[in-house]
């Protein structure tokens, strides 16, 4: 009888040790987590961190400084004709800006065929037609 008390008391003791280590080990693999997702934010942000370093270096580089003058400001170097293009509504049509997020993501055919579902879409009506009203032309009097 004695070793089946014993035998008790073990199993009692080793059941206690793994409810305190299975508490600890929560705790360590939660912390474990949340440590890969700061250094994964850690990391995005040095990935952040060097772009604009890069496009701040670029400014450095005057072809770089002149292309983005004729961009965004409408420069043109001496001896060169300058121009805008008119919409249909008479105001000039913005020029294309030099940032990456205008760039649509995607391959190269679902640009292709969202541009050609574009094209096949009648454009919104602003108000003012661009097609002439036809007029009843007077009929010559006798």
């Amino acid at each position: 009888m004695t070793a089946t008390w014993r035998l008790a008391v073990l199993v009692v003791v080793i059941a206690g040790i793994s409810l305190v280590l299975a508490n600890s080990l929560r705790v360590y693999f939660t912390q474990a987590q949340e440590l890969g997702q700061e250094r994964a934010k850690i990391a995005a942000e040095r990935d952040r961190i060097a772009d604009l370093e890069d496009k701040l270096q670029r400014w450095n580089d005057d072809e770089y400084v002149k292309s983005i003058a004729r961009v965004r400001l409408g420069w043109v170097m001496p001896g060169e004709v300058g121009y805008h293009v008119i919409g249909a509504d008479g105001k000039p049509l913005e020029g294309a800006t030099m940032n990456d997020q205008d760039q649509a993501p995607g391959t190269w055919y679902e640009k292709m065929w969202g541009s050609v579902q574009l094209a096949d879409t009648p454009g919104e009506d602003t108000g003012g037609s661009t097609a002439p009203n036809p007029q009843p032309s007077p009929s010559p009097t006798p």
